[in-house]
């Protein structure tokens, strides 16, 4: 008798069908115990803390934080914290405006610092139009954009400086030698001999009658240009020479106070002086033409 014949002869007093049937009774219990063993681990609920920041270390407030397939959920305070109760195989899905989602898987602990980087400027993306914004791919005018990080690459007070060579169809140039003096702004061209060729301003939604040069272009966040009809077609007439769209930055609920401060400093030289009267001089020139070139005074 070998040792295969031990294991499947079946005990003194007992048949074939009575091992079949404790056997797979066996199997059963065993995967009902390891079914049971499983739902207790993925039911463990644990009290997840954690920080969340931006790529700048600074603290995002008001992040929601929502554990994924349900409705639990919490946002985050003024530190960027937050707690939520979750399944130790829970995922906790994050979303804060300017930010892409995030999904973070518990993995049953019960900590978790995220650090989240800030979406792309939508600016390129979603650009604003007469009635409002819309996708850049969904515009069929013709619309140009520019945000207001790209103005400030230029170092100068002036908005209407910033935007020069920058936007298709938009010619910006300086017609005056007087300081503070408005540039001549011209889209796709003169279009009148006789009339008013300025574009019509519009800031934050209201007809702007001063110019560029009164705006701070540290406030501005982007300026759209609308050249054609169809762009311009609801500000009627007053659009006729094309519309500039400046929207400025507005304050953000929960979003702490910044100061920041910019200077720039330069110096400027005399490239020719030239030769000057004085005033015996300038007297004696004169009297010299009213008396057909005779000296009448003599300094």
């Amino acid at each position: 008798m070998n040792i295969t014949d031990l294991l499947i002869r079946p005990r003194p007093g007992k048949s074939w069908g009575w091992f079949t049937n404790n056997l797979r009774e066996a199997g059963i219990l065993l995967l009902l115990l390891s079914v049971l063993a499983f739902s207790a681990a993925a039911q463990t609920t644990l009290q997840v803390r954690g920080r969340i920041i931006d790529d700048k270390s600074q603290p995002i407030s008001g992040a929601s934080v929502i554990v994924k397939g349900t409705t639990a959920g919490t946002t985050t305070n003024e530190n960027g914290e937050f707690q939520i109760s979750a399944a130790s195989n829970a995922t906790l899905v994050i979303s804060s405006i300017g930010f892409p989602a995030k999904e973070i898987l518990v993995n049953g602990q019960a900590t978790h610092n995220v650090t989240m980087t800030a979406q792309s400027t939508d600016l390129e993306q979603v650009v604003v139009v007469g009635y409002g914004t819309q996708r850049r791919e969904a515009v069929t005018g013709s619309v140009a954009s520019i945000g207001g990080e790209r103005l400030r690459e230029v170092p100068t007070s002036n908005v209407s400086q910033a935007l020069q060579g920058r936007l298709a169809g938009v010619d910006i140039a300086q017609t005056s030698t007087r300081p503070g003096a408005n540039m001549q702004i011209r889209i796709r061209g003169t279009r009148s001999l006789s009339a008013d060729n300025n574009p019509l301003i519009v800031l934050d939604g209201i007809p702007f009658i001063g110019s560029l040069a009164d705006l701070n272009p540290n406030d501005i966040k982007s300026i759209d240009v609308l050249k054609d009809a169809s762009a311009t077609a609801i500000y009627g007439s007053r659009g006729a020479n094309g519309v500039l769209l400046v929207t400025t930055d507005k304050g953000t609920r929960g979003r702490k106070p910044r100061i920041s401060y910019n200077g720039f400093h330069g110096a400027q030289t005399v490239f020719a002086k030239y030769p000057m009267m004085n005033a015996a001089q300038l007297v004696a020139l004169r009297a010299a033409n009213n008396n057909n070139g005779v000296p009448v005074y003599t300094p």
